[in-house]
């Protein structure tokens, strides 16, 4: 019998998330974040300055540092280390408890799918990821931290297509991320539930196509 590929991701996936604590995070802190977060999907990510973000809180700059010595990069690494860990929940909650691959596969579909087209900072954080690959101006420590939830994150898709019978390449599962990733490029979606059920189910065909395709 082919090893089960499938369980032992999602294991390696929830064994990581477990791994991180937010709790120690003040409620101050998460603010600040949320404050950034919003104010860069606003006005685009290098036009957030520390200042700006202390005037959306009532606050006085200095008193930022208080909070993230390291000024405005710390705010950004630890609003990109939050972002990947939010979205990482979203993901163990749809494929936790779920034995088939096919049906795995399409609960990630759902859940990437839907967050790219209804959180607005999700393309924010793939702009920013896909800028660094580019330029190199990320941290080290924090691209190593990016570079292991990107891997971690393709192995369940990996995990699940091959145990689908597909055993695609590492290029066909990339493929699917940008097909997923670049949603509101042409996802025409009218903010109607229904619709975007409709519009999961064919994002599910259209990625398990692509794991057809020859990529040698």
């Amino acid at each position: 019998m082919a090893e089960e590929r499938w369980p032992r991701a999602v294991e390696e996936f929830d064994k990581h998330l477990s791994e991180l604590d937010w709790s120690h995070r003040s409620e101050s802190r998460r603010a600040i974040l949320e404050v950034f977060l919003r104010l860069a999907t606003e006005n685009g990510f290098n036009s957030v300055s520390m200042r700006m973000i202390a005037k959306e809180m009532a606050i006085k700059a200095p008193s930022l540092y208080n909070h993230f010595p390291d000024g405005r990069d710390e705010i950004v690494a630890e609003s990109l280390r939050r972002h990947f860990y939010k979205f990482g929940i979203a993901v163990l909650d749809g494929v936790r408890d779920v034995p088939d691959p096919g049906d795995g596969w399409r609960r990630m579909v759902h859940v990437h799918l839907t967050r790219q087209v209804e959180l607005p900072e999700s393309n924010l954080w793939d702009l920013l990821v896909a800028t660094d690959q580019v330029v190199r101006f990320l941290p080290q420590p924090l691209r190593a931290e990016v570079d292991a939830w990107v891997d971690l994150y393709e192995a369940l898709y990996r995990a699940a297509a091959q145990d689908m019978g597909f055993g695609p390449s590492v290029q066909q599962v990339k493929l699917v991320m940008t097909v997923l990733e670049g949603a509101n490029r042409w996802v025409m979606w009218d903010g109607e539930p229904r619709s975007l059920a409709a519009l999961v189910e064919k994002a599910n065909t259209a990625t398990l196509a692509l794991l057809e395709l020859a990529m040698d």
